[in-house]
């Protein structure tokens, strides 16, 4: 029962539908984000666009660092802040996009919900009874992810994208506010479980 409970089936859920959609023939065009089409009435695409990505090589980081982090959080035990993360990662980038973005027309990729689940993993892995190298290593995580949203934000090369399609151009807000889905999902995780012991 303990290994039915523990089965990582919300990540492993997640990574295989957004891996078939970007995988699907036309899927990019037919779920990405398009300003106009939402504006038309297609609002679906303020998620959808975050299954889909521009490149395979983008798909597969994207993809690999949600599932890596997402099984950690799952398999031991936190399953309601990986889905926080997850939800608030989706309506964050969905309304970065939106409001934040307003010259950018189409978008594609899942780097907002790797961003916040990179920030929930350093987070859950600096809390008690962290050791001290695990603590170390965490920190160090999340400076290094803050170094890496600066400069990108900056105006410098945007790290680990690789080569996008033409016209394309990685966008630093969403691995902001990714990064803040995060951090808001560990608050709200951790608040409740407070309230259940008391």
């Amino acid at each position: 029962m303990e290994t039915m409970r523990r089965f990582p089936w919300v990540i492993l859920a997640t990574v295989a539908v957004s891996a078939v959609a970007s995988a699907l023939r036309g899927g990019g065009a037919l779920l990405e984000y398009d300003r106009a089409q939402v504006a038309g009435g297609a609002v679906w695409r303020l998620l959808t666009g975050q299954m889909v990505h521009w490149t395979a090589r983008m798909a597969l980081a994207d993809l690999a660092v949600l599932l890596g982090l997402g099984l950690w959080l799952e398999i031991g035990g936190r399953r309601r802040a990986l889905v926080l993360a997850l939800g608030l990662g989706a309506a964050v980038t969905a309304l970065g996009v939106q409001f934040f973005q307003p010259g950018l027309a189409v978008y594609r990729g899942s780097s907002g919900l790797a961003a916040a689940l990179f920030t929930l993993t350093a987070l859950e892995a600096m809390r008690p009874p962290a050791g001290r190298r695990s603590f170390r290593l965490a920190a160090c995580a999340l400076l290094l992810f803050t170094a890496k949203v600066a400069w990108e934000t900056a105006g410098g090369t945007p790290l680990f994208a690789g080569d996008l399609t033409d016209g394309v151009a990685a966008t630093p807000l969403i691995h902001l506010l990714g990064g803040l889905a995060g951090l808001a999902a560990f608050e709200i995780d951790l608040r409740k479980e407070r309230t259940k012991r008391t």
